[in-house]
């Protein structure tokens, strides 16, 4: 009926020669509004993003076909570009969902604690953008020029009022039935990061850790190679996944290592939803420290020297497939799963400053934290030395966020470092919280 599919492109329309399409199975076309939504709305993001939006169009398209024998498409082109044929059918399509896409016995649910909420939450959010879509290109005087100007501005007015009453309706459900879990941060303390390097520290021949979840030394030491990797420079999943047995680069000037984050181009990689680097700026070149150097060249030539694949990491057992995004995700589960059971304390919500739990997410927020941290010790000592600028504090900061960005793979502009630093930020802002109170006590506990 329906297909997401990925598509190769001659030539580049976005930041990739790919795009992620969806498909009427019955014509093998395109359908018609989701093409002109993936061209004009988010070719720029993501595959996985494009990926996500379009499986979501996808229900909504089974949903739509399954009630009225037609395609949207069409219903809603024959209708002149009629929204409310849109507009009558969310709540019934959150019926859809919630029944797990089955229309025969629906059911009105909204309590049922087996039911997904956040994942229908996202998948009306894609709906809404793809609804913002169609009425910023269709319901316009050109579109419909029997409804004046002034009427247009007005069915779109209370359309936007009525998406953001819907999403947080979702929202409240979303609450209510999986309960609200506040987590102020997504890094881990250095406790944790301790704790974490113990858990997954691989076994020696003469000497086992009796710590790590893993059996055998040789996937205790890719799983620990993975990790380190992306807690240490920063790595996010898709780069990680793409890291090739040539990633690997020695300096023409002297006898450093550098790590070169880069699509592949691997025709023999077969993954489902294969990696691809997320925007221009996060082709980079990282220097790697000669240990991790080291490490890397004994998983190649020790551990998986046998194994017919450029790809970096791969299950060590045959037919030896490139690791997925599923499969690397298992492995931090199954971490997270030992790790809370040592130290539960950290992963409590009513503390400000637990965490939900240990992904591969976290040790990117994780190496933010790190990274932003000691930037701005550096930095600071350094404009301290120069003495000779007054806003130190702040200097220091918008340099260390520079930093965060190019290692990151961030635009000179982004905010990320923001977001990515704020278990640092929040920390350093208390911190001269404190100071002030100190500094301007002015005795007054003398007299208490």
């Amino acid at each position: 009926m329906f297909e997401v599919k990925s598509i190769k492109l001659e030539q580049k329309i976005s930041n990739e020669n790919e795009i992620i399409l969806l498909f009427n199975t019955d014509s093998t076309f395109p359908c018609l509004f989701p093409l002109m939504f993936s061209l004009r709305v988010i070719r720029f993001q993501s595959l996985s993003t494009q990926y996500s939006d379009l499986m979501a169009l996808k229900d909504w398209y089974i949903f739509w076909y399954k009630k009225y024998s037609i395609s949207f498409c069409e219903s809603f082109y024959s209708s002149n570009y009629n929204f409310e044929l849109i507009q009558d059918e969310i709540d019934n399509f959150i019926t859809f969902l919630e029944n797990n896409n089955d229309l025969s016995n629906v059911v009105w649910l909204r309590v049922n604690s087996t039911v997904n909420y956040k994942n229908i939450s996202n998948k009306i959010r894609t709906l809404f953008k793809f609804y913002t879509y169609l009425m910023d290109d269709y319901l316009t005087v050109k579109k419909q020029p029997h409804i004046d100007r002034k009427e247009i501005e007005k069915i779109k007015s209370n359309i936007k009022k009525y998406m953001e009453i819907k999403k947080k309706n979702i929202r409240k459900f979303t609450k209510t039935i999986h309960g609200e879990k506040k987590y102020l941060f997504k890094s881990m303390t250095n406790e944790m990061v301790k704790v974490l390097y113990e858990t997954i520290a691989p076994s020696s021949s003469n000497n086992t850790n009796p710590f790590n979840p893993f059996k055998n030394r040789p996937t205790q030491f890719r799983n620990f190679l993975i990790i380190h990797l992306m807690l240490n420079y920063g790595l996010r999943v898709g780069e990680l996944m793409l890291l090739t047995v040539n990633s690997m680069k020695k300096s023409v000037l002297n006898d450093t290592y550098s790590l070169i984050i880069t699509n592949t181009d691997d025709e023999n990689d077969d993954r489902r939803r294969k990696p691809k680097i997320k925007n221009e700026f996060s082709y980079r070149v990282i220097t790697l420290q000669e240990r991790d150097y080291r490490f890397i060249n004994i998983y190649i030539k020790e551990i998986r020297s046998d194994i017919n694949s450029d790809i970096l990491f791969t299950s060590l057992k045959p037919p030896h497939s490139s690791l997925s995004y599923s499969s690397i995700n298992k492995i931090f589960k199954i971490i997270d799963k030992n790790i809370k059971y040592k130290i539960p304390h950290h992963f409590d919500n009513k503390a400000f400053d637990s965490i939900d739990s240990i992904t591969p997410h976290v040790c990117r927020h994780t190496w933010a934290y790190l990274m932003l941290n000691y930037s701005f010790k550096k930095y600071e000592n350094m404009d301290k030395l120069g003495n000779s600028i007054n806003n130190i504090g702040q200097n220091s900061l918008d340099k260390a966020q520079d930093d965060l960005r190019v290692l990151g793979g961030w635009s000179p502009t982004s905010l990320m470092p923001t977001y990515y630093g704020k278990r640092f930020i929040v920390e350093r802002a208390n911190i001269s919280n404190l100071e002030r109170i100190i500094e301007m006590s002015f005795g007054f506990e003398k007299t208490i």
